[in-house]
């Protein structure tokens, strides 16, 4: 990991972080009171002080719930611990934590493990172990987990009282990835997938109550290979983007939260800067974020050969106009929006920042 001064770019600290052979990167699950809270992918949870890159704790979460639970409820008998797979999502009273076995509640402190849910299948041995975790969403008194195995999946908890209720929808997708919660409590979620060649599909769907899909949207009619975006909500609509070869285009949905109705659509031609001639499973979308009502988002070359190119575009929340456009000389992976900066990462630990204009 690498710090950067936010107004400088200087470099502040590296921290080397170990994780299991054959996971590809640590997941980062947010940043709370100067601590940065992430996972190794396999068994544990990490706590950071961003000030200087110190590890304020790292506990191996498998061994600790292992203790109290039987093996074959945490992993299956052909995998490893490092199939418990973590994901962590932080907040200021509690780091949530998603997992083969289901959900944990760590205090930010020590990492001390304050309460566990199991959302598996007690009674039927193939439905005991939860894989392939989506991530997870929060508000107050909810939290929605999203799993693919055995049965795609998006969990409701209700958190009020002392025995929280679990309502389990059944995805239409089979990569469900992590949930996003509008203002009003809507949820959508989008796939996992980031390139496909399958054309028949849904870009993004509503749960409703936690037991049913409320709408599901079908993205660009197009053929041949496309690569799709997460969804971001600035509380009222939720965007997402797909980029697809065959017809050179990089398009942005805005859809209705609640409804899942089509509210507006950004076209961009990709004929420019040789993009659409690229080889289809290099091009890549970023995942959309939202500030100071701009939608931002962006597309790239994300090769392995060359240092790659891309773009980064500022779109009006309310209607879609393009506010400003930027080209960089990176494929733009993550995005993100903090005071009157927009921040972006790409190929080999480059780190943009721009003004929320795009200059």
């Amino acid at each position: 990991m690498y710090a950067y001064d936010a107004v400088d770019g200087d470099r502040r600290w590296r921290r080397q972080v170990q994780y299991p052979h054959g996971h590809r990167y640590p997941q980062f699950g947010g940043l709370v009171d100067g601590t940065l809270f992430l996972t190794d992918s396999g068994t544990d949870v990490i706590a950071v002080d961003i000030s200087d890159g110190t590890v304020r704790w790292r506990i191996n979460l498998y061994e600790q719930v292992a203790k109290a639970v039987p093996n074959r409820f945490l992993t299956r008998s052909s995998d490893s611990p490092e199939q418990f797979s973590p994901l962590p999502l932080a907040t200021p009273e509690t780091v949530y934590i998603q997992s083969s076995y289901g959900l944990h509640g760590l205090a930010p402190s020590d990492g001390r493990e304050q309460w566990r849910l199991y959302l598996g299948n007690h009674d039927q041995e193939d439905n005991r172990v939860l894989d392939e975790p989506g991530g997870l969403a929060v508000t107050d008194d909810c939290v929605w987990a999203s799993y693919s195995q055995p049965t795609p999946s998006i969990y409701e908890l209700e958190m009020f009282d002392e025995s929280p209720s679990i309502n389990r929808l059944a995805s239409p997708m089979d990569l469900p990835g992590r949930p996003v919660v509008a203002r009003d409590g809507d949820v959508t979620v989008s796939s996992q997938v980031v390139w496909s060649t399958d054309t028949h599909r849904s870009l993004a769907f509503g749960a409703a109550g936690g037991t049913d899909v409320a709408w599901q949207f079908p993205g660009w009619d197009s053929s041949g290979p496309a690569t799709f975006s997460s969804v971001a909500t600035d509380g009222d609509r939720v965007f997402v983007c797909e980029g697809h070869e065959s017809k050179a285009l990089f398009v942005v949905f805005a859809l209705d939260a609640s409804t899942g109705g089509l509210e507006w659509i950004f076209r961009q031609s990709l004929d420019d800067g040789d993009l659409s001639t690229a080889a289809p499973a290099e091009f890549r979308v970023s995942c959309p974020v939202v500030g100071d009502n701009t939608v931002v988002v962006g597309y790239g070359l994300d090769s392995k050969q060359t240092t790659g190119q891309g773009s980064l575009l500022g779109l009006s929340s309310g209607d879609g106009r393009l506010r400003w456009r930027t080209d960089l000389p990176m494929a733009p992976w993550d995005v993100a929006v903090a005071g009157d900066r927009v921040y972006v990462s790409g190929q080999e630990q480059g780190v943009v920042a721009l003004s929320v204009d795009g200059e």
